[in-house]
């Protein structure tokens, strides 16, 4: 058996994917390897079954935690290293997850190159790499949720913003007229639309039981 391989869509880099065809034959076979250890025979083939055992278990957990890596690198790439307004708010974590970067894609190529489930798992001081890996990403998740969080404090109607939409309207602060067509309406109650009259003011509209216009001047 062999991993599938799929493409990352913004950077093109491999990222490995099972069936569940995979999955159920690896849970039947550390089946059969239980089932074999009960037998009155198992003595003379003790030490293969427990080899097929620690191997398929390895397997096992070192799936589990690639695709826990895999997923949080992919969410992450597109922040710290997509966007330069986080890279330039957070630059000690960006350096950290540049790092990150250089590590997991290493990790990827020797998937890639031997995508044999059993061999590809088992290679020695796979696991450990994984677990910093992931000590280290959460760090990254860790210090992205506290910058947000002060973001949301100075404006709390960020609250009833999903994160995916405050890291894009946070990103594109220097497009106002990209936020506003994305957000504006959507996110802050009573406001059909914003007219821009030019690049440092801007006409607001806003909309409750009657119409009120006002200029506000960009600061």
């Amino acid at each position: 058996m062999e991993f599938m391989i799929d493409k990352h869509p913004r950077t093109g880099v491999a990222l490995i994917r099972t069936s569940e065809e995979m999955i159920e034959t690896l849970e039947e076979n550390q089946v059969q390897l239980q089932n074999l250890m009960t037998s009155k025979y198992i003595e003379h083939f003790l030490e293969e079954v427990s080899m097929w055992q620690n191997k398929l278990s390895v397997a096992d957990q070192v799936i589990t935690l690639w695709f826990e890596v895999q997923r949080t690198w992919s969410y992450l790439e597109s922040i710290f290293i997509g966007s330069d307004d986080i890279r330039r708010q957070l630059p000690e974590d960006s350096a950290r997850f540049d790092q990150i970067d250089i590590d997991f894609k290493e990790l990827v190529a020797e998937m890639v190159a031997k995508p044999h489930v059993l061999q590809a798992t088992n290679r020695p001081g796979l696991f450990p790499r994984l677990e910093a890996l992931q000590a280290e990403l959460t760090l990254c998740e860790k210090t992205l949720a506290e910058y947000l969080e002060t973001k949301r404090l100075a404006f709390p109607r960020f609250y009833f913003v999903s994160t995916a939409d405050l890291l894009d309207i946070l990103s594109n602060g220097n497009q106002p007229i990209k936020v506003t067509r994305s957000y504006v309406t959507e996110d802050l109650d009573y406001w059909a639309y914003v007219i821009f009259s030019d690049e440092n003011t801007f006409t607001q509209r806003l909309v409750a039981d009657c119409t009120t216009t006002f200029q506000q001047h960009q600061t």
